[in-house]
This record gives structure tokens, C-alpha cells and sequence, in this order.
């Protein structure tokens, strides 16, 4: 047990050495990569390959209505629904009569520490925690916390008001005990936001502005999180109105001509950021050793292995895997990575570095890219499966993208079953960003982006260039999607675990137990960074969900096909 331990230590932890201007091969180097001759230790991955079956399965247009009836499975969504009752739902089961009583967050006003402050989650709850230390660090509130106090407020102002009294009217209504200058500062801007959201709902369009108004002078997106998170939360907003009203210069995407699948394209392919916030973000390496251990526990004594990844990036992950076949007891005679993808010079850079990392380990490697302008286009020839390769299938958030195509997810689906592989992991988002009420997905959104932004605050500097890149490119263009657009037009449509495993189930999906030796070593890895507490993970079903102060931001799972 021990040898397993430092080797997942060494493999999966990261390095501070990072240049910008080699941040490729600097980066693989600082972390353990190095074209060195493989470790004497021995990676023990016990595990029993999962047996196929080929029955026939009956393919049915079941992504068309996930995308358009996500909750379906769990509830009805109802139309009206206002902004206080949707945070109601979120921040407790206690209805709005009752919810002064008993929301936590009073606690905090009075000048106590909260036992946890975590919303109430539809569908399935987290259960089985596997850390219990504390998300709050310092005694500081973090982002979501102040969101939420925001809320909280918001809440008892909207019970009271009348006609067309405001929260703006009632500055200092309740008490701000316990909280100083600072904090009090961030509660009153979010609340400006969440009036401006809930003026927004209501085609107050004039209001709303006049608020977000408000909400754009006090925020920046150079400034604290709670300022970065309203600035681009506001400026969706403010684009929402745009194109309710006709007015301004809309630069959505559909009307910039440029395809749905090629936004969401770009904002995945910028290896330069991937790297680093593979580095910096414990979240990013949890997901890729959790993956790549289940991996090799499924393929565990079978020496010739097939990995299909359908969107390969910066594919450090398989220098994990390939360490790890390179040491085990039983020799590995060859691996190959299938890398799914649109273009094909990255690809190959990507394969290129890989070649160079098995050489240095004396195994023998093949890469194959498989271009293809459209998921749709895929096929089984394409991957030239040969009969004694047993196939593993790494897919990291590629499910909640073809949401916005559904045809593409479901001939996805079709060729993977097919190729029988004997495993599928899926890690993907963990949120309901689906919602076809505005207030539920703006409500929901500010939630879990505000524990994004807190999770990259205690990594990055406030004024890092990777950081200001990815919040105000890739972050924003999120945001702006589910906040601003309707329709064909919003192309994220994020989708927790449990309406995936609704879904899978039509397409005879099963879901695999992950093994108790990969929950172990990503608590291994969770305590090698700063702010590891921060950091939780818990379990929904059988699938790992990491969590930022209690609120969950990703899911791992692993498939088979029945």
C-alpha cells in the first residue's frame, strides 16, 4: 500500500517550476515527466475486467429530451417560478414563512461560525462525506458564502416590501452583526444583483439597467472575486436586456456566425491554460488520476490496451498510465491512444510529447489521431480496433457539450457501444445550468461560479494573466450563455450526475463502482496542496464528486455497457 501511495504522490502531485514561454515541456518536466527510465516501484492495481454482452439495443432519440426536459425525471419545472422561491429551494427545504427561522445564515449575523453552508440540491443529495473539515479557511467568507448571505437578505426584504418598494430601499434593514466593513461591502453589491436579476425576470428592463448600472461601477474584473463574479454576471445580464429589447449590439454567438460547436470548441482548446491550471487547481488532477486509476484497474493483467479519448488535450493523464503500465508485474506489450478531435496540429503536438514519454519508458506506444469536423461524422472504422485490444473509453466534459447537438451525443453513444469497451469514464460538471426558467439558472449559476472564482482565488493571484484569461474568456463566455441566451442560442447546458445516470440508463449504460483505492489516493492528493481542506469530496451513487467549500463543482464516474 505504501509503494502505491508515493507513486500516485509523485505521479499526480505538481511542481512549482513554470515558464510561459516553454510551458509545455517545462511544465511536464516540473512534474515528474521527465524522459527519465521507469521507477522500480510497483503500481498494485487490483481489479477484475468487466465482461460485454452484445444485445441489441435499440437506439432512441433520448438527448433531444434531455436537453429539452433535464429535471423531467425528478420534477416538474414551473414556469412562474420567482426569484425567491428559487433561492429558497437552493439555500434550504424550509419554505419563505418559515425560512427566518431556521437558514443558517443568521447564524453568521450573530457572529457564529456555521456548522456548513451548503445549498439543498434537487435530484439526488451527496451523501457518504469522505472529509469533514471545515470549508471556511481563516474564518473569512467565501464568495458563495457572501451570494448567499446576499440571498438570505434579499429574502426577508422581499416578504416585507410592498408595491414597488426595492431592496435599494432598504440599505441597512437587517443587521450586519459579525460581519465587517469589507464583507458588508460585497453583501450590498451582490444584492444589487440579484435585484437587477429579479427586475430582469419581470421585463423591468429600464430598472434592471439602471441597477446593473450600479453593479458595473462597483465591481471589476480585476477586483476581489465577489467584484470579478458580479462584473461578468452584471454584464450578462445587461446583454440579456440587449436583445430582449432590440437594443445595442448583441455579439452572441449565433448572430457572430460562428457554429455553437466551434464556440465551445475554442473555449476548450487553449492548451497553454490547461496546462497551467492543471498545475495550480488540485480539482483539475483529481479529475485525471481518479479517471486513469479507474482505468487501469479495468485493464489490469491485459497486456495489449486501447484508450479512446474523445478530446484529448494537453494528455498529461496519460503519462500517469503509462508510468503505471510500465512498472506493473505483468508486461504490457503495447498501448495505444486513439485522440478524438477537429484539428489536427494540436493533436499530433500533443501526440508527439506522448511518443516522447513512452520511449523514455521503453514502451511501446502508438498514437492515432482521429479527425473529424463533427461527433456526428464518427464511426467504429475510424479507431482500427484490432481483436485482442481491450478498448477504455476517457471522456473529460465532452457529455455536456453535445447537449447543445443531441444527434451528436447520440451517435457518440452508438459507436461506443459498439467498440465494447470494458470501461467508460465520464467526468463532467456537476450543476443544473439546464433549466428553462431564467431564475433557476441564473440563481444556480451565481452559486456555483462564485465557488469557482473563490476555488481559482486561493491559487492564482488576483492580477495572474492565466487567471484573468480564464475567467474573463472561458468563464465569461459560460456565463454569457446561461445568463444572457434562450433557445438554440444557449449552448451550455451543464447537467449534474443524476440526470446523466437517468439518461445513460436508456442507452444500457451501467454504472461501475469506483474502487475504494481511488477515493483513497485522491484524498492523498487533496492534502499535498494548500487549502486542501477546502477541497471536499463526497459521493453521489457510486460516482466521486469534488466539492469547493461544500459546494460540488465536477463529477467522476465510471460505465459499462449491459
Amino acid at each position: 500500500m505504501s509503494s502505491n501511495s508515493e507513486l500516485s504522490s509523485s505521479v499526480c502531485s505538481s511542481g512549482d517550476g513554470y515558464d510561459s514561454n516553454n510551458q509545455f515541456d517545462d511544465f511536464w518536466t516540473s512534474n515528474g515527466f521527465c524522459h527519465e527510465s521507469p521507477s522500480d516501484q510497483q503500481w498494485y492495481v487490483p481489479a477484475e475486467l468487466m465482461g460485454i454482452d452484445d444485445m441489441h439495443f435499440d437506439m432512441v432519440s433520448a438527448a433531444y429530451h434531455l436537453v429539452e426536459q433535464p429535471k423531467s425525471a425528478y420534477q416538474e419545472e414551473d414556469p412562474e417560478k420567482s426569484l425567491e422561491s428559487e433561492i429558497c429551494e437552493l439555500l434550504g427545504p424550509n419554505n419563505i414563512k418559515s425560512f427566518h427561522v431556521t437558514f443558517p445564515y443568521f447564524e453568521i449575523i450573530n457572529g457564529d461560525q456555521p456548522s456548513k453552508l451548503q445549498p439543498c440540491y434537487k435530484g439526488e443529495q451527496i451523501t457518504e462525506p469522505m472529509d469533514e473539515e471545515e470549508a471556511m479557511v481563516g474564518g473569512a467568507l467565501s464568495t458563495e458564502e457572501v451570494m448567499k448571505i446576499a440571498a438570505a437578505h434579499y429574502i426577508q426584504l422581499s416578504t416585507d416590501r410592498e408595491g414597488e418598494s426595492s431592496i435599494l430601499m432598504h440599505p441597512m434593514g437587517l443587521t450586519y452583526a459579525g460581519l465587517n466593513d469589507d464583507e458588508i461591502k460585497k453583501v450590498e453589491l451582490a444584492g444589487l444583483l440579484l435585484a437587477a436579476a429579479e427586475k430582469a425576470s419581470n421585463q423591468q428592463y429600464d430598472r434592471s439597467s439602471n441597477l446593473l448600472g450600479e453593479c458595473m461601477a462597483l465591481s471589476s474584473s480585476t477586483g476581489n472575486t465577489v467584484q470579478r463574479v458580479v462584473h461578468y454576471f452584471a454584464d450578462a445580464l445587461q446583454e440579456r436586456i440587449d436583445r430582449e429589447t432590440g437594443q445595442g449590439s448583441s455579439i452572441g454567438w449565433k448572430n457572430s456566425g460562428v457554429p455553437a460547436e466551434d464556440v465551445i470548441r475554442g473555449l476548450r482548446s487553449n492548451h497553454p491554460i490547461q496546462l497551467f491550471v492543471h498545475q495550480k487547481l488540485p480539482i483539475s488532477q483529481l479529475l485525471d488520476c481518479t479517471s486513469v486509476q479507474t482505468i487501469l484497474e479495468n485493464v489490469d493483467l491485459l497486456t495489449r490496451v486501447h484508450i479512446i479519448d474523445l478530446s484529448i488535450k494537453h494528455g498529461i493523464q496519460w503519462t500517469i498510465l503509462m508510468q503505471a503500465l510500465a512498472t506493473r508485474s505483468t508486461p504490457v506489450e503495447y498501448l495505444k491512444i486513439s485522440a478524438v478531435g477537429s484539428s489536427e496540429k494540436p493533436i499530433s503536438e500533443t501526440g508527439k510529447r506522448l511518443m516522447d514519454f513512452a520511449e523514455s519508458l521503453n514502451l511501446v506506444f502508438d498514437f492515432k489521431p482521429v479527425i473529424i469536423p463533427d461527433i456526428k461524422e464518427l464511426k467504429e472504422d475510424m479507431f482500427e480496433i484490432e481483436d485482442d485490444e481491450v478498448i477504455a473509453v476517457y471522456s473529460a466534459f465532452d457529455v455536456n457539450v453535445m447537449l447543445v447537438k443531441p444527434e451528436c451525443l447520440e451517435n457518440l453513444l452508438r459507436v461506443i457501444r459498439r467498440l465494447k469497451p470494458c470501461v467508460m469514464t465520464v467526468a463532467d460538471v456537476e450543476a443544473n445550468h439546464n433549466s428553462p426558467n431564467f431564475i433557476t439558472r441564473f440563481t444556480e449559476s451565481l452559486f456555483y461560479f462564485s465557488a469557482f472564482f473563490d476555488c481559482i482565488d486561493s491559487y492564482m493571484d488576483e492580477d495572474d494573466p492565466y487567471r484573468m484569461y480564464l475567467e474573463g474568456h472561458d468563464f465569461s463566455q459560460g456565463i454569457r450563455s446561461i445568463v444572457a441566451t434562450e433557445g438554440e442560442e444557449r449552448i451550455v447546458r451543464h447537467v449534474g450526475i443524476g440526470v446523466w445516470r437517468s439518461f445513460f440508463g436508456r442507452f444500457g449504460m451501467v454504472e461501475v463502482e469506483l474502487s475504494e483505492w481511488s477515493q483513497y489516493q485522491a484524498n492523498l492528493l487533496v492534502k499535498q496542496f494548500n487549502h486542501g481542506s477546502s477541497c471536499n469530496l463526497g459521493r453521489n451513487g457510486k460516482s466521486l464528486i469534488i466539492k469547493w467549500k461544500g459546494t460540488p463543482l465536477h463529477f467522476i464516474s465510471a460505465w459499462r455497457f449491459n
